[in-house]
């Protein structure tokens, strides 16, 4: 394990990178994904997570009704953002902590934050207390697996009340409640997606509007209503937590939250393990399949005979320089991060053309052939006049939203900086001669030729001192007013194309 400063650490052999504190980089955070889902977690507990059905959805949500947008890579937090935390109090002196630091905010002895590509966990030391919580994906469905694990390390007995909150939130104006189901041991959050045109409905009627909380041993006690749960104290240091036992309530309409209580006897030197599945789903049916599926029959625990993805990549991509640091995050974690653009396209059914582009850009040198893929798959959506769209519909049922509904001028100018470097490293230039449709043609023409209309539209689209046109905007996404009355002009996108 080597260390970069005071406060981070980098082990060489698994690529794990280690905090030391939930302060001193409060907005820290790692990310998971499969195909289904990806989850971004922050070193203090909050997380934003969203699954593909087909277009992207949230299953934990904030505390009012929040507008649909794109999986962001900075997050605003904020004291009710959706997360998945854990008290813990000492039932013989009432004193309350929590982990891995939110809503408590409880300065722990020792705190490790530690982001790896398949696994994100957290140490924690307080009250001659260890805990270990750590967070995985199942491989192909939108399943968080969660595991905690605490140890008295003191040398007396304690008794202690552990209780597991995961946020469900604001589902739905239309219909929402929570309830326990006994049978499942799961907390089963329900709600209608709100539709305003009949039509809607036959989309989303097969939709995972249930949010549920799997636990692999019965709880003693749980509570489902989060304003009765955090009371006047709020999640910092909630009125539910001071009786003995929650209250068992359901939620009907009101906002629903997941907090189950296990209370625990612990001797000396003693530990116990709790595990947890935490996910969209459709019906109830789907809950008990997903509980049979992953968590062992006979001691409840995880069946771990998968992982989120297969790093079939991992090894394209090696250097060994002088900078230790340098090379740990070339060997480890760029291309992971690049292999998820280029996997999941960004967790969008509509990524802009530039991104998807860029993106597989990056898969060229991980893994090719997707790449390629990818290329065909752009060049095919091009329009006859050379014009590229301002988004790559990944799907029959994709629409173009957000940006991707404001017309931007660049697109066409990525297709030959991303075919060089693909030319570059493959030397496939076979590729070249392979021909292409058109969104609205029926001709076809080699992929050379689609290049050379994607050039010749941004020639074409000039003014009279040979700058390009902007419309409503380019590469700098923010400037989308410079040219919507057709006269303004792009210096970058002049240059680019030059």
């Amino acid at each position: 394990m080597a260390r970069t400063n005071s406060l981070i650490e980098q082990n060489k052999e698994t690529g794990e990178v280690s905090l030391l504190s939930p302060t001193a980089m409060p907005k820290a955070s790692a990310f998971l994904w499969n195909q289904k889902m990806m989850i971004h977690v922050n070193c203090r507990g909050f997380a934003v997570a969203q699954h593909i059905q087909p277009e992207p959805a949230k299953y934990a949500h904030a505390p009012n009704l929040e507008a649909k947008t794109f999986m962001q890579p900075e997050q605003p937090y904020y004291a009710h953002h959706p997360g998945r935390f854990f008290y813990i109090k000492d039932e013989e002196n009432g004193q309350l902590f929590s982990a891995p630091y939110e809503p408590c905010r409880s300065e722990p002895e020792h705190f490790e934050f530690i982001a790896g590509k398949e696994t994100i966990k957290w140490l924690v030391k307080r009250d001659d207390l260890d805990i270990t919580l750590q967070l995985s994906l199942a491989k192909d469905q939108p399943i968080e697996k969660w595991s905690f694990r605490i140890t008295n390390r003191g040398n007396r007995s304690r008794k202690l009340s552990i209780y597991p909150y995961f946020t469900i939130g604001y589902m739905s104006w239309m219909n929402q409640d929570c309830v326990f189901d006994h049978k499942l041991d799961a907390v089963i959050a329900s709600s209608v997606t709100p539709y305003q045109k009949y039509p809607d409905y036959f989309k989303q009627k097969d939709f995972k509007d249930k949010t549920y909380l799997l636990a692999d041993q019965t709880p003693d006690a749980y509570e489902l209503q989060r304003e009765l749960f955090e009371g006047e104290g709020g999640l910092h240091r909630p009125d539910g937590l001071q009786a003995d036992l929650l209250s068992n309530s359901d939620a009907r309409y009101e906002t629903p939250a997941a907090v189950l209580q296990y209370r625990l006897a612990m001797e000396s030197g003693h530990s116990r393990e709790f595990r947890f599945l935490f996910g969209p789903a459709h019906s109830e049916a789907e809950i008990e399949a997903i509980k049979r599926k992953y968590f062992d029959p006979v001691d409840r625990h995880f069946v771990f005979n998968s992982s989120s993805k297969d790093d079939d990549w991992s090894d394209n991509l090696w250097i060994d320089s002088p900078d230790e640091g340098f090379n740990h995050f070339v060997n480890h974690w760029l291309p992971r991060q690049v292999f998820y653009h280029g996997d999941v396209n960004r967790l969008s059914t509509d990524p802009q053309t530039r991104n998807y582009l860029q993106d597989n850009m990056g898969m060229t040198y991980l893994s090719a052939s997707k790449a390629r893929a990818a290329f065909f798959t752009a060049i095919s959506q091009q329009e006859r006049s050379g014009a590229m769209p301002d988004g790559i519909l990944l799907n029959e049922e994709a629409e173009l939203k957000y940006i991707n509904q404001v017309p931007h001028t660049d697109h066409c100018v990525w297709l030959p900086i991303c075919l060089e470097a693909y030319l570059d490293e493959t030397d496939d230039y076979a590729f070249l001669t392979e021909m292409a449709g058109f969104k609205d043609s029926e001709d076809h023409l080699s992929i050379a030729d689609h290049i050379h209309l994607a050039m010749q539209w941004l020639l074409d689209n000039r003014d009279h001192r040979g700058l390009n046109f902007i419309d409503q905007g380019d590469w700098c996404d923010p400037m989308n007013m410079v040219g919507y009355q057709g006269k303004g002009v792009s210096g970058w996108l002049t240059l680019a194309t030059a």
